[in-house]
């Protein structure tokens, strides 16, 4: 009996240390996806203004400094007009928008989501 014993202790110790080993290693792999989401944040900006033009392909914006800001636009842009889903065609000229843009590898503008006033 002793002997049983003392395996199904030693079995337990083990388990017990395999288990919180694993847990540590998680703990360690989370602080690395804030990480990448905060580098990710970083690389964006948000650009405010009036919609100076729109092309299938791009959107021009003059800010409250006057200054023009050009961002590509693609398929995967999303787009809102009042709170609810919208497309591209449905931004016009003179409209007072947010847009959250990402710097593409090439230096241009890339825009993530606009939202029309």
């Amino acid at each position: 009996m002793t002997q049983l014993t003392r395996a199904l202790g030693a079995a337990m110790l083990c388990l017990g240390l395999l288990l919180s080993g694993s847990v540590l290693a998680a703990q360690e792999q989370m602080p690395a996806k804030d990480t990448q989401k905060k580098a990710e944040k970083a690389q964006t900006s948000t650009i405010n203004g009036t919609v100076s033009a729109v092309t299938d392909s791009a959107l021009t914006i003059v800010d409250s400094a006057k200054a023009e800001h050009t961002v590509a636009v693609n398929s995967e842009t999303k787009v809102t007009k009042s709170g609810k889903d919208a497309t591209l065609a449905d931004v016009k000229a003179n409209d007072t928008v947010t847009v959250e843009a990402k710097k593409a590898e090439d230096g241009t503008w890339q825009a993530l989501k606009i939202s029309v006033a």
